[in-house]
């Protein structure tokens, strides 16, 4: 059998009806089945072995991955979580296995409506921001990721916003579609809850993009969790150029930021204490301003 695009397209996790869309008879899936290169899921559903587990557990319990633990498969940036989110579709009456261990959302629309075994993004957007397992920072940095990679439209975050409770509309003003990366996103959000003024994306002639400008000097960079060597000395060389124009470059890790904040935020309180997020009159001096 031959169906290396359908496993593509559902992340290895799909119906019996859809293989068998592709030419496989009912023969060709037993065979699969008992040689090991399919596993069943349950009734209806088969998945490839290296399928990923969550999603496979997923289905087995009759439900779509959902809300933070669906964001990632649907290429969003996702907070670290340790529980299993689920869906449970409209109408759902029988359950599979145990589901101990997981977070239920009964949002997801009928299996006709979406045969994904993965949440929309609107469905996911709305999960993450009722969640309560899941911190507002968290749910805004999910929706500026949807919002950059363009699965998601501000039109339909308004509507999505529009059902929710009114708490909910700070929603509208507090994301940043610029945003290119979790991390970026929550650095923003805690230094603007501290009263500081923040731009997004800013763009500096000759050197290119940088990630957030705090006031007017202090430039803040995040660095994921991969450590790129090719952009190791061309970032380096962009802070030292930064640097020769008047600005304070802070470079952040994704440890600082999701488990040492407390550190990054000392240091640029540090900074606005000493005026020195602001330009003085000894830069215009010097006219870097």
């Amino acid at each position: 059998m031959r169906y290396e695009q359908l496993v593509r397209r559902t992340h290895g996790v799909f119906r019996v009806a859809q293989l068998r869309a592709t030419g496989a008879t009912s023969s060709d899936i037993r065979d699969a089945v008992s040689s090991g290169g399919l596993v069943r899921l349950r009734k209806g559903w088969l998945s490839i072995p290296s399928a990923p587990p969550d999603l496979a557990r997923a289905v087995s319990l009759g439900a779509r991955l959902a809300c933070v633990s669906g964001s990632r498969l649907r290429g969003l940036w996702a907070p670290e979580h340790h529980e299993l989110h689920i869906a449970r579709p409209a109408h759902a009456g029988r359950r599979f296995g145990d589901s101990a261990g997981c977070v239920e959302h009964w949002q997801s629309g009928t299996w006709a409506s979406l045969p994904s075994a993965v949440e929309a993004v609107p469905a996911i957007v709305r999960q993450v921001l009722l969640c309560p397992h899941v911190e507002y920072e968290d749910a805004l940095a999910i929706i500026d990721s949807a919002l950059n990679r363009r699965s998601l439209t501000l039109a339909t975050l308004r509507n999505i916003v529009a059902t929710l409770p009114p708490r909910f509309a700070r929603v509208l003003r507090d994301v940043d579609a610029r945003s290119e990366s979790g991390l970026e996103s929550l650095c923003r959000f805690r230094l603007r809850e501290l009263g500081l003024q923040v731009r997004s994306q800013v763009w500096f002639e000759e050197i290119g993009r940088v990630d957030l400008v705090v006031a007017d000097r202090i430039i803040l960079e995040t660095d994921g969790r991969e450590f790129h060597e090719a952009s190791f000395l061309g970032d380096r060389t962009r802070d030292l150029a930064l640097v020769s124009r008047g600005h304070i470059v802070i470079r952040v890790a994704y440890h600082h930021v999701v488990h040492e904040w407390n550190l990054v935020e000392q240091a640029v309180q540090a900074l606005v204490r000493r005026g020195e997020h602001r330009w003085s009159a000894a830069h215009r001096r010097e006219g870097l301003v």
